[in-house]
């Protein structure tokens, strides 16, 4: 469980881009207006196309949901610690990226 606070600044490594962001943000919504590297389709759960890998701080994300949990696992062909960016709220100090 993270120990941040919902508005608090943390901060997201996003590939190699490190950004300054505040608890509680769609993380879809923090690629996209910070022009990262991560595409995405829908923001439903339902393509797959922002799939990222969590390389550190999986506690620090929002818990996974049920739809969330069947597309990962069409998407991640089995490798570990694979989420949805539309999905994931960041709610403390993470590093993702994008599912290649």
């Amino acid at each position: 469980m993270s120990s941040e606070r919902s508005g608090e600044q943390v901060e997201l490594q996003v590939g190699d881009e490190v950004l300054k962001v505040r608890s509680g943000e769609r993380l879809i919504d923090i690629c996209e207006h910070h022009l990262t590297c991560l595409t995405f389709s829908c923001r439903s759960a339902s393509c797959g196309t922002c799939a990222i890998v969590v390389e550190q701080g999986m506690e620090n994300l929002s818990p996974m949901d049920g739809l969330e949990a069947i597309v990962v696992e069409e998407v991640s062909e089995g490798r570990p610690n694979v989420r949805l960016a539309c999905q994931v709220r960041v709610l403390g100090s993470a590093c993702v990226r994008p599912l290649s």
